[in-house]
């Protein structure tokens, strides 16, 4: 999902505060307090699947651990302390290896065989339908 959960605090908010303004200028400010409130449950949840459909949208990948960031973690050090880059070579190496585009197979298409007595008699049949 797009965002953290402070996105939808701050929608939440929003509408909190726009509702109470607008009921307040109306409403006793306890009921104002209280319509406020339902907004900002109401838009908190909103927000859930406005995220989603934008980090759909958007095509924003989910955050994860990263190859680089999981080896990096993980791998043997220099006698100065730093990180031998023998990794990120094994990792393009294995990443090239491991791809291979799909290739079909052509299928056949036999064109059924028509028996014109077989035709005649669908036809006799759906005419009398």
């Amino acid at each position: 999902m797009l965002g953290t959960i402070w996105i939808n605090a701050g929608m939440g908010l929003v509408a909190f505060v726009i509702t109470f303004c607008t009921a307040l200028l109306s409403n006793v400010w306890l009921v104002s307090l209280e319509r406020a409130a339902i907004a900002l449950v109401v838009f908190f949840l909103a927000a859930f699947p406005i995220r989603f459909v934008l980090a759909l949208v958007t095509q924003t990948p989910v955050p994860s651990v990263t190859a680089e960031g999981a080896e990096g973690a993980n791998a043997p050090l220099d006698e100065a302390g730093t990180e031998a880059k023998s990794t990120d070579q094994t990792v393009e190496t294995v990443a090239d290896e491991a791809f291979s585009p799909l290739s079909f197979t052509k299928l056949e298409t036999v064109p059924p065989i028509e028996n014109p007595a077989t035709v005649a008699e669908v036809v006799r049949r759906l005419t009398d339908e």
